[in-house]
């Protein structure tokens, strides 16, 4: 057995053995320094990806997250990271950025150990005309970043006027395909024919009275063999 000399050990022919307390004290002292420095090793390491993900403002465990507008529907993808995985996970929606509700869930453990995991889920009931915004809740593991789109499309209304009362331009938006045509006709309040269009792009049509004054308009629309009516007020 290996033998050591101890400057505190009067004979210079003794020794003491590695099974000494006094040595295992030693060795346990360099391992735990060696440990704390793997610690703090692998702490900076975490704390770099976690600054890296930070910067674009997202969860270090989404790659991707993006928000597609389609008819009448919301696509919301995200991927999450290769080595990232959570027991469980939500996809939140919004109408003012701070009250959220729960649209879609996914049970059980979703990524995967080894390789990134795509997801992807479509919103059929979006809120109409409005900002959307959503995010992704990974259970116990936080919170994705919070992505907005505009949805400028009518899904349970007939058709839209703004901004009401107009200056010098508005906007009619119509529940028609994206497809569409609009046939448009606009009258004074004495009923005078003042626009007539036809074959107009749909489902937006901008809406401008040059050279008329302040007062009550009337407006047809036609399209998709629907007949859309209303009024409105211009400054």
């Amino acid at each position: 057995m290996a033998h050591i000399r101890d400057p505190r050990i009067g004979l210079s022919g003794a020794g003491i053995g590695s099974d000494h307390p006094l040595v295992r004290r030693y060795i346990c002292t360099y391992m735990g320094l060696i440990q704390s420095r793997i610690l703090v090793f692998v702490a900076f390491a975490v704390l770099g990806m976690l600054q890296a993900h930070a910067q674009d403002g997202e969860h270090p465990f989404i790659k991707t997250f993006t928000l597609t507008v389609l008819d009448g529907r919301v696509q919301v993808d995200w991927t999450m990271q290769g080595g990232s995985t959570c027991n469980g996970s939500e996809v939140l929606r919004s109408t003012d950025g701070v009250m959220f509700e729960v649209v879609h869930r996914i049970d059980g453990i979703c990524g995967d150990p080894n390789v990134a995991v795509p997801f992807s889920w479509i919103d059929t009931t979006p809120p109409e005309f409005s900002t959307v915004y959503y995010r992704i809740n990974l259970g116990f593991d936080g919170f994705s970043s919070i992505k907005t789109i505009v949805f400028k499309q009518l899904l349970t209304s007939d058709q839209r006027f703004y901004p009401s009362p107009m200056r010098d331009e508005a906007t009619l938006l119509l529940n028609v395909p994206a497809s569409s045509t609009v046939q448009l006709s606009i009258w004074d309040a004495a009923g005078h024919l003042l626009q007539q269009h036809g074959a107009l792009p749909g489902p937006a049509l901008r809406i401008a009275l040059p050279g008329h004054g302040p007062g009550v308009y009337t407006y047809v629309a036609i399209s998709e063999g629907r007949t859309f009516t209303g009024r409105f007020v211009k400054e």
